[in-house]
């Protein structure tokens, strides 16, 4: 009887070690930078959780948004990001003056940097509208998406890019966005 008690107890715990592993292996894979792959260019590449932000963009109006020059849905993209990334704080208690804080500035600044690139590049007619179009909104998908991940290595990589051509494609096409 005491050798088939112990036989349970030892299958028990058995599978319930293993539930256990596969549920903190699962909660390991959470964003951050791709180890296993890189790019053809052999840069790193940095796979993060998407989260659908719908809810949020039909919310906003375009009287909210106001205007673009990439158009409307970008406006209220721009709209979003501006209300997730920053926020007021006051300078002292009692005086109604505020100061404006930004969440992860290394991402928020550049994608204000691209925003300021690809207006630039769209008057000098070095690139069409809906190309620039495309490529912002895709910064702003991953920048919308990345707020609450670990973004310490993909930060580290954003301060070390040179040049615009590189950043853009950095954000567009070395981070992925995964459901």
């Amino acid at each position: 009887m005491i050798k088939h008690t112990n036989i349970l107890i030892l299958i028990f715990l058995l599978f319930s070690g293993r539930i256990f592993s596969q549920g903190a292996w699962a909660m390991s894979d959470m964003g951050g930078e791709k180890t296993p792959g890189s790019s053809a260019t052999g840069l790193p590449v940095f796979e993060f959780k998407v989260y659908s932000n719908d809810n949020d963009l039909n919310a906003i109006t375009q009287e909210m948004a106001g205007e673009h020059f990439l158009g409307g849905f970008i406006s209220r993209k721009m709209y979003l990001l501006d209300s997730k990334y920053t926020y007021e704080v006051q300078t002292v208690p009692g005086n109604p003056q505020t100061r404006t804080m930004v969440r992860k500035p290394v991402i928020y600044d550049a994608v204000k940097k691209i925003e300021r690139y690809l207006k630039k590049s769209v008057k000098k007619g070095e690139i069409t509208l809906e190309s620039a179009s495309w490529e912002f909104n895709k910064v702003l998908d991953v920048a919308i998406n990345v707020l609450t991940a670990d973004t310490g290595s993909l930060e580290k990589t954003i301060n070390n890019t040179n040049d615009m051509a590189s950043l853009i494609n950095l954000l567009t096409k070395r981070v992925i966005l995964v459901l």
